[in-house]
């Protein structure tokens, strides 16, 4: 999960999930602009060397290269989330994915617990969390 630790991804959830949209999206305009130009209306018109259209495919590769990163990198985060039980998993996924506060958590009709130990449990599971990337990066050296 690169040099970010697991807690800083998991508060990275939402933008990677919109960084997923936006290079799903980037592909499909370049795609088409390829199409464009291998068979399209541009198909007869010259390119330059050193144009954005002679990088086009370089530039979808890339992208789909970054995409599966993303997606990847959300998966992980997901069985993260996943390897959880209970009110630590419900914290983690409303918390993180879903974007709730504590506090909205603690008033979830599915959550039966108060704020205080809501808060505790957050506390205790980024503790975790950390010390799981210092074990792992310990094992690693």
């Amino acid at each position: 999960m690169s040099n970010l630790s697991r807690f800083q991804w998991l508060r990275e959830y939402s933008r990677l999930e919109h960084d997923i949209k936006f290079l799903e999206w980037n592909i499909r305009k370049s795609e088409h602009e390829y199409q464009r130009w291998v068979g399209g209306d541009l198909a007869n018109v010259r390119i330059e060397k050193e144009s954005k259209a002679a990088h086009l495919e370089e530039d979808i590769d890339s992208l789909q290269q970054e995409l599966e990163w993303r997606r990847q990198a959300l998966s992980d985060l997901l069985e993260l989330v996943d390897s959880f039980d209970g009110i630590e998993e419900q914290i983690l996924r409303k918390k993180y994915i879903e974007g709730k506060s504590l506090e909205q958590i603690a008033s979830d009709n599915d959550v039966h617990y108060a704020l205080s130990y809501i808060q505790k449990k957050h506390s205790e599971l980024h503790r975790r969390l950390n010390w799981l990337d210092d074990w792992d990066e310990d094992k690693i050296n």
